[in-house]
């Protein structure tokens, strides 16, 4: 979901946790979930859902809606009573079991079915509910009508609460049914857009009904409608070595010539996405969009709901097809699954298809937001207020810097391999998702353990900033790094971190891993520099930085004879290493920051064999000083 004219209110949660009590702080949050999410279904514990038909009769002109909901589901344990959630002002005229009435109850926003007989678990069977009303408003709107140029529309937006005020269904993040079918009639000289595939049309004398097919897992809230006098607009997407990937498009008739001249933002994102993480889940139905009057968009599996098919809405409510409907998250509290990929995509697209610059700015504009207020944290804690779940700063800005900070972090091969073995997980495709999900696959493909980063990012508050001294000492430049923290609940975040270093000619960045305060780096970058600036790409989530010039105490007494790097260039990969004190550890990074090689010493002296390339060596000696030392392997 994403939205263009809704203002978001947000919450800052304090707290006084330091690192030593992540763990127990973010346990705590997770056993207070179940308390803060609504409404996880009241009803439907006993049974897994495996297919909805909803039959429904919808005029646009006349707000309302009635029709028939079947719903065919797996007893979990032996019961002789099924439960569905309604809201209470909708009207169930019946309900029935194998073509038999049966008796019910329907309170407290629960339609609670007593059956003739006791079903078994592992058992499947279907009941049919038969039910009017005019839904009732919940969250962004549930249920609408509006206008457009004079003619009426209904749709739903169901995202997060919002199923149960229109139709009678199990409302979760624990259960998708496995498929759906959705058959609507409705006036003639109107459409109706839903998920899945169009599999017919039957016009009669004054009605019109679409029969719409998905056979995918699908969580109830991306279930919708959406009916008027639509025009349709068909296209396919290329895909190397497989059949192309139909897109069907509803729009309104009066919005045709701009709509006709957007269509090129739906190829390019699909192209981009389908080569950067796995081919479009759902390519044997369809990707469309239909038009709707709610200012933004949202991701309804398979045919997302937009105000307008501009560049960057059709981009981000097209990643949701990967990140929030294929895999979901298993809670409002994880929302940011969900929107912080979907945002991150955004900038995905923009370095993809419009090069490196746009994708700068496009991070500079997330810091800045992200930076207006000092806490708050990703992981959502008031699931029950629609704005905080939906926090722009945080679910969406945040999230999708953070992904791109765990990028810069563990190197492209592995944050992209991680992302595709997420996708891959068959305990998660057509499924649902919580962060320590993600987090295995991220440290799986790295090769390196991620539980402080995601606990600083994800589940604490705030952001560090940065004060830095250099001075150039002995044909090098010593820096001094010290870090504050917007927010006291992270004692210190353990990151690498990027600093330039120019004069009038030349400039290189250097990614220094940044372990405690007041750390002391040195670096021979093979030239003095005039200027030292701080994360100059925009790579970082951090605001009140400064750099200095300066005398910095104890560099004078630590020469160049402490510690040699020998041959530079290497023409046969053999690089040693020799120091007056003993090596703790070495690390050798690639030029984008990527980890290749991390060694535990104890000794004088070491010998590495590396590859052609151009490296960073990352050297602690025994006092705790490190020095960073550009290698060259020819």
């Amino acid at each position: 979901m994403k939205t263009k004219l809704l203002i978001f209110l947000f919450i800052l949660f304090s707290s006084a946790v330091f690192a030593q009590e992540y763990s127990d702080a973010i346990m705590k949050q997770r056993q207070l979930q179940k308390l803060w999410d609504f409404k996880d279904s009241k009803a439907g514990l006993m049974y897994d859902v495996k297919y909805y038909e909803l039959k429904l009769e919808v005029d646009p002109s006349v707000y309302g809606i009635s029709g028939t909901i079947t719903t065919l589901f797996e007893m979990k344990q032996p019961s002789n009573v099924v439960t569905f959630d309604l809201l209470n002002n909708m009207i169930v005229d019946s309900v029935k079991y194998n073509n038999q009435l049966l008796s019910f109850t329907h309170q407290n926003h629960i339609v609670s079915i007593t059956l003739p007989q006791v079903i078994n678990a592992g058992q499947m069977a279907s009941l049919a509910v038969s039910y009017h009303g005019q839904p009732q408003g919940n969250g962004f709107g549930a249920f609408e009508q509006t206008t457009h140029a004079g003619s009426p529309v209904i749709w739903t937006l169901s995202e997060p609460f919002g199923a149960y005020t229109w139709w009678p269904c199990k409302q979760t993040l624990v259960d998708k049914a496995d498929s759906v079918d959705i058959i609507v009639t409705t006036t003639l000289g109107n459409r109706v857009a839903a998920n899945g595939l169009l599999i017919s049309t039957e016009e009669g004398s004054t009605a019109i009904t679409y029969h719409w097919k998905h056979r995918h897992p699908i969580a109830t809230y991306l279930i919708a409608i959406a009916v008027t006098n639509y025009e349709e607009l068909l296209l396919e997407v290329p895909v190397a070595g497989a059949a192309p990937i139909l897109i069907q498009d509803y729009y309104y008739p009066e919005k045709g010539s701009q709509w006709i001249a957007n269509l090129q933002n739906v190829v390019n994102a699909m192209t981009a996405f389908n080569e950067l993480f796995i081919t479009y889940p759902f390519a044997d139905e369809k990707y469309g969009h239909a038009q709707f009057g709610w200012g933004g968009g949202m991701e309804h599996q398979t045919m997302s709901f937009m105000y307008n098919n501009s560049e960057m809405l059709v981009v981000h409510e097209l990643a949701h097809q990967w990140f929030g409907d294929y895999i979901t998250c298993g809670g409002w509290a994880e929302i940011w699954l969900n929107e912080g990929f979907a945002t991150y995509c955004e900038g995905l697209y923009l370095e993809h298809v419009h090069g490196k610059n746009d994708f700068k700015s496009w991070r500079e504009n997330e810091i800045n937001d992200v930076t207006a207020a000092p806490g708050g944290s990703i992981y959502c804690t008031d699931t029950l207020n629609v704005n905080s779940i939906f926090n722009n700063r945080l679910s969406y800005a945040k999230g999708a810097m953070v992904l791109h900070m765990l990028r810069r972090q563990i190197g492209d091969i592995m944050f992209f391999q991680g992302i595709r073995n997420y996708l891959n997980d068959p305990l998660l495709a057509n499924g649902f998702a919580q962060t320590p999900d993600l987090k295995n696959h991220f440290e799986q493909a790295a090769d390196t353990t991620l539980t402080e980063f995601f606990d600083n990012w994800i589940y604490e508050q705030g952001y560090p900033n940065y004060k830095l001294l250099y001075q150039n000492y002995d044909q090098k430049v010593w820096v001094k790094v010290e870090q504050t923290q917007s927010h006291n609940s992270v004692f210190h975040y353990k990151m690498k971190i990027p600093i330039q270093f120019k004069n009038a000619t030349r400039d290189t960045i250097v990614w220094f891993h940044n372990t405690y305060n007041n750390q002391l780096f040195s670096v021979d970058v093979g030239f003095l520099p005039t200027t030292v600036v701080f994360d100059p790409d925009k790579e970082m989530i951090t605001k009140k930085n400064t750099v200095a010039i300066g005398d910095i105490v104890g560099v004078n007494e630590i020469t160049q004879s402490q510690c040699v790097v020998y041959p530079n260039p290497s023409i046969n990969g053999i690089v040693n290493i020799e120091s007056e004190v003993k090596i703790s550890d070495i690390k050798v990074y690639t030029m984008s920051g990527a980890l290749i090689l991390s060694l535990k010493v104890a000794r004088k002296t070491s010998q590495l064999f590396l590859d052609k390339g151009i490296y960073l060596m990352e050297i602690e000696i025994q006092d705790k000083s490190k020095r960073i030392q550009k290698v060259v392997v020819q």
